[in-house]
């Protein structure tokens, strides 16, 4: 009964700044004790794993106990075995011996009344998954995919990401019943099919392209903003690949782009056109459009989320980006570096015969008010801009070259 508590550990912290090391190292050796009594309850060592693994994450090494953790992940009450699990979570790696112990206990707690004993199972694999992990237990969790319990379907769907890492050669196997996931009756589960397909389809696309028309019913018959934000990400990847889909996907972005009221997915959705989509003109434009909001927030990470993606339209479509010229110039004044970093990086490809003396001018301008690295890109860009295509933009020499040393 004269056990500490975790408060009492977190008083006695605080009451004990100056001598600290001496307060956790005894309070060490009380933890050890409790853990180590053969007559202790499941209570009193489950309350010494759940200081240490406060003492875990204030930089105290608990590996010393990760036995003991498996004693109280193996508890049958809930409420003990839920801090066994945690202090696994916190301490565990790789080079944990103990953790070829946790085999069948996984086993055992995956299939479970109890769908929250199933979950703790779950989410303790997905921190602690090693190479053996992954190869014993990745048909016990493919199994748990088809669980009636949607809340358990969709903790096994996302564990499996983290088992593909840890041994790949299961991902071969098993992705039929992950494909299945996609088409699950319930919207988390298939939110999380899309969330570990679209991680998987970063390294290598092209293995998924299959997957488009899946993936395109989703994109039209859904309403979950962050499953959206996923679907388009990866069908902005698909694009390349195959120059049918992104005509296909002109309207359906169109409406998107015009409907909704979330940035993000906004921001996503002209990110996709602006690297698979370009050959249409129409939504191009659009994209602009919106862009030109985005460009005008008075939110700067919004405002340098606009440039940045101009940046990609203007690689294809310089002339529409140039059509904006006067906003992204005055973007030169801004505060923040970044953001006139990114406007003056635009500035290439804004060029003409007709407006060349106006944009040096600007430049020059901006050269006599900024300091430090941004006035030697200033200087770099008007140079650049001049000699490019052999001076190709330069009509006069002589009244460019009484500009510029006016200027200077």
């Amino acid at each position: 009964m004269f056990e500490k508590t975790l408060s009492d550990l977190v008083k006695g912290l605080r009451s004990n700044k100056r001598r600290e090391a001496e307060f956790v190292s005894k309070c060490i050796a009380e933890i050890k004790d409790e853990l180590q009594a053969k007559d202790k309850s499941h209570q009193v060592k489950a309350n010494a794993v759940l200081k240490l693994a406060y003492l875990q994450m204030l930089g105290y090494d608990m590996q010393w106990a990760s036995f003991h953790i498996v004693e109280v992940m193996s508890s049958p009450g809930f409420a003990h075995k839920r801090l066994g699990y945690l202090g696994a979570s916190v301490s565990f790696n790789d080079e944990t011996e103990v953790v070829l112990l946790c085999t069948n206990m996984f086993k055992k707690d995956f299939g479970d009344a109890n769908p929250y004993v199933v979950g703790l199972a779950i989410n303790c694999l997905a921190n602690i998954c090693t190479t053996d992990l992954a190869r014993d237990l990745v048909s016990d969790v493919v199994t748990l995919m088809a669980s009636n319990r949607a809340y358990v379907r969709k903790k096994a769907v996302l564990v499996m990401y983290k088992i593909f890492l840890k041994f790949p050669d299961a991902l071969r196997p098993s992705f039929p019943k992950l494909k299945e996931k996609l088409e699950d009756r319930d919207t988390s589960a298939v939110s999380c099919a899309v969330n570990v397909i679209c991680e998987l389809a970063r390294k290598n696309p092209q293995n998924y392209l299959a997957l488009a028309p899946l993936f395109f019913k989703l994109l039209t018959h859904t309403a979950n903003n962050w499953m959206l934000i996923k679907i388009v990400k990866l069908l902005g990847a698909l694009c390349p690949l195959e120059p049918r889909l992104g005509k296909k996907l002109v309207e359906p972005l169109k409406n998107l782009i015009n409907t909704t009221p979330a940035k993000s997915l906004l921001y996503e959705a002209i990110h996709t056109v602006s690297v698979g989509m370009t050959p249409h003109l129409d939504i191009v434009q659009l994209s602009m459009e919106k862009l030109k909001g985005f460009v005008e927030d008075e939110d700067q990470n919004l405002k340098y989320l606009g440039l940045l993606a101009m940046g990609n339209f203007m690689k294809v479509h310089p002339r529409v980006v140039a059509e904006h010229k006067t906003m992204i110039l005055k973007c030169l004044n801004d505060e923040d570096i970044t953001i006139r970093q990114r406007a003056l990086d635009l500035v290439s490809g804004m060029i003409s015969k007709k407006n060349l003396p106006d944009i040096v001018r600007i430049l020059m301008e901006h050269v006599e008010t900024s300091e430090g690295s941004f006035r030697h890109d200033l200087v770099d860009k008007v140079i650049e801009i001049s000699s490019a295509n052999g001076y190709a933009s330069v009509t006069n020499f002589r009244s460019e070259e009484r500009r510029v040393g006016k200027e200077c």
